[in-house]
């Protein structure tokens, strides 16, 4: 149980807040949300937490396969605590190593600028064919450097606004770790350094954590220029993708997330590099289900705009429900990877799941 459980908190999640708390009463496993540590302006109605939960998924079912276990999982379950996100329960199974498995423990989020060089036809497909036959889940890839380009600038643009919505810059910097003693101290969150900052870049950013400085620069236009960095970065990938689902309900960002994963470990296996850039996704969707609450005007009219834009790239945008946006391809591995917490911190054995 403790393998199929870490491998579960190997998997991704905003800012590595990692919102999960396991619970093993000998007849199945409860995967608890941890609501507090998923505040944030871009989880939408939890969106985002259900992609993470997914990615979880996806994770245990690939480490059960060590030990000769399938997964039965009840998303939701019905006369339970609100919290309890979904039951796992257990059967055995021929062991037979996933081959995806490896990958689980490599698999991180790499924001250094990508090599340009395309994708073999062999290697898009392997990672086309990780969602095809999904009823319910799409994945496109833009790959032309000319739409990439567009794609980088939209995706990017983003950052302008989580500089300019004191909600979302206190979210990023509740998550931000800065020294070797707060990442041990902590064990989530996201080390300064898996940023990819130039020194003097690190500086200005570390100021801008006061929101005085940010709102100062946000009144002098200054914040409309961040975004360049990140276009920059962005343009430099293999490719650009989306994965989207038809219905925005929470059974279907699970499965997006199961999809999605299954992707990243697969892009992982085969050696390229990942990191998602969807921050325009779930600003998107708080338009679409949340009105916009929590934003400007100024910005539900930006987001509005770059929406229709990518839309006119990746038409699932506008006619799915968009659920990650990412960029991949080769690079140097990252300078820091983010902590997992200490499973004891995370698994307890409980009686108090079963119906």
């Amino acid at each position: 149980m403790e393998l199929i459980v870490r491998a579960g908190q190997h998997a991704p999640s905003g800012d590595n807040c990692q919102p999960w708390r396991f619970e093993w009463d000998e007849d199945s496993l409860g995967i608890v949300f941890v609501s507090e540590r998923a505040d944030s302006l871009y989880d939408v109605e939890q969106t985002a937490s259900w992609v993470a939960l997914g990615a979880v998924l996806t994770n245990m079912r690939v480490a059960a396969t060590r030990v000769g276990l399938g997964l039965s999982v009840e998303l939701f379950p019905r006369n339970a605590p609100q919290a309890l996100a979904a039951r796992v329960r257990f059967h055995a199974v021929t062991r037979d190593d996933d081959p995806l498995l490896p990958a689980i423990e490599q698999r991180c989020v790499n924001r250094r600028p990508y090599r340009a060089e395309p994708l073999h036809a062999h290697l898009r497909q392997e990672l086309l064919a990780v969602a095809s036959g999904e009823a319910h889940v799409r994945l496109d890839l833009v790959e032309s450097e000319p739409l990439k380009s567009k794609l980088a600038a939209l995706a990017a643009s983003q950052d302008r606004i989580l500089f300019e919505n004191r909600l979302l810059h206190d979210g990023l910097y509740r998550w931000l770790r800065w020294s070797p003693q707060e990442i041990a101290d902590t064990q989530d969150g996201m080390p300064v350094e898996t940023l990819e900052l130039a020194p003097c870049e690190r500086t200005g950013f570390r100021l801008l954590r006061f929101w005085g400085w940010a709102s100062f620069l946000a009144r002098l236009g200054a914040t409309q220029f961040l975004p360049l960095r990140a276009e920059h970065c962005y343009r430099h990938s293999a490719a650009i993708g989306l994965v989207s689902t038809q219905e925005p309900r929470p059974d279907d960002w699970v499965r997006a997330g199961e999809i999605f994963e299954r992707l990243w470990l697969t892009a992982t296996l085969r050696g390229l590099s990942l990191q998602p850039i969807t921050g325009i996704t779930f600003l998107w969707l708080r338009m679409r289900l949340a009105d916009g609450e929590g934003l400007s005007p100024t910005h539900q009219r930006l987001i509005e705009r770059l929406a229709q834009e990518i839309g006119a790239i990746l038409p699932a945008f506008l006619q799915q429900t968009p659920v990650v946006l990412f960029r991949l391809g080769k690079a140097q591995a990252p300078s820091q990877r983010a902590m997992r917490r200490p499973l004891d911190e995370v698994l307890t054995l409980r009686e108090c799941w079963r119906a």
